[in-house]
């Protein structure tokens, strides 16, 4: 077991899979700041809000963006470099489904801390810290299978990307996943 975690981490590919899952973080990132902004100046322009209701914007973006952004592109990170690299052999279909895979991925992992943060708050919750919380699973899930849906698109975009740059660029070793192996 030891010798297939070694050889897992030795795995060739992880800069080009990094470097693809850090811009797809920058993309939701500035996505859902500029989302967010818009939004706010609807509000703000119907509703006459106060000039500081944009730094809250601003606090509960960051909160947004840890607690979807980052789970994604970690799945997307893991699955381009681990599970399914992108390789400049493939076709766009198995792009395409690697892509899937990646979000899949991304979307487990926002769903499990997801499962964490409610257990805990439940438990705070039996303790008498905090009142009102319950344990619901399936908002959870709906919620990380929404944003799935809405992420699939730059996450296409970017595997599509990096198996444009890695046709122009072939690696000198071969890139082989979990998935290749089986």
């Amino acid at each position: 077991m030891t010798d297939d975690l070694a050889r897992a981490v030795r795995r060739p590919g992880a800069l080009p899979a990094l470097l693809t899952a850090l811009g797809i973080l920058l993309v939701l990132v500035v996505l859902g700041f500029l989302g967010a902004t818009l939004t706010t100046l609807a509000t703000t322009v119907q509703a006459e809000l106060p000039a500081e209701f944009f730094a809250q914007l601003w606090v509960s973006q960051l909160a947004w963006a840890l607690a979807g952004p980052v789970p994604i592109a970690i799945g997307a990170f893991l699955c381009f470099w681990q599970i399914a690299p992108i390789a400049p052999n493939l076709r766009l279909a198995h792009v395409v489904t690697r892509a899937i895979l990646a979000g899949l991925a991304g979307t487990v992992l926002l769903f499990v801390l997801g499962l964490v943060f409610a257990f805990t708050l439940w438990l705070l919750s039996l303790a008498g810290v905090s009142r009102g919380v319950s344990l619901d699973v399936l908002p959870l899930l709906f919620q990380s299978l929404a944003m799935f849906l809405q992420v699939l698109p730059v996450l296409v975009l970017g595997a599509v990307l990096l198996w444009g740059w890695l046709q122009r660029h072939p690696p000198k070793v071969a890139v082989k996943g979990t998935l290749d192996e089986v």
